[in-house]
């Protein structure tokens, strides 16, 4: 049976969140691509943090990838397969995973509806995204395997415009 593929489409709109500020310092405004991620013809709403975090690479097919419960976000979770050496230091390694502004990700994709501003609905999205991928209803222990495609590289910030949603 072929792999599910996830195509990735990258935006050229930005959402810009600024994060609380740690004790005695100050918080440096968070900058997320807005994108789409499209699954068995159902289009989601993405934010992939900028700011020079770690990305994947634009057209390329990422065979591979999986997509399984993470008990710290509570939600189904994708991992893009990177290759070897990511996946053995963790040091370089992306989720897809709930997120309702950029400062919630590093090199990370949110997923969900853009609304007000914020991702909405975002664990519920993965919930969908694992059914439609062929997951089973509540399967907590169950790993699939899909293919994310990604379509466009990451933008410099400064070729964007603000997203006016």
């Amino acid at each position: 049976m072929a792999d599910t593929v996830l195509r990735y489409v990258r935006g050229n709109t930005y959402l810009k969140n600024l994060p609380k500020a740690p004790e005695g310092g100050n918080a440096k405004p968070a900058h997320g691509l807005v994108g789409e991620l499209w699954v068995g013809g159902i289009c989601f709403d993405t934010l992939e943090r900028m700011d020079g975090y770690v990305k994947m690479e634009g057209g390329q097919d990422y065979a591979n990838s999986t997509m399984y419960w993470h008990s710290k976000y509570n939600s189904y979770v994708l991992n893009p397969w990177l290759g070897k050496d990511a996946e053995q230091t963790k040091k370089k390694n992306i989720l897809f995973h709930p997120a309702a502004v950029p400062s919630h990700l590093e090199g990370c994709v949110g997923v969900g509806f853009l609304e007000g501003g914020k991702l909405t609905t975002s664990r519920e999205s993965f919930v969908l995204i694992w059914k439609l991928a062929g997951g089973g209803v509540g399967n907590t222990k169950q790993v699939l395997t899909v293919t994310i495609r990604v379509e466009g590289s990451m933008p410099a910030l400064a070729s964007c415009a603000a997203w006016a949603g």
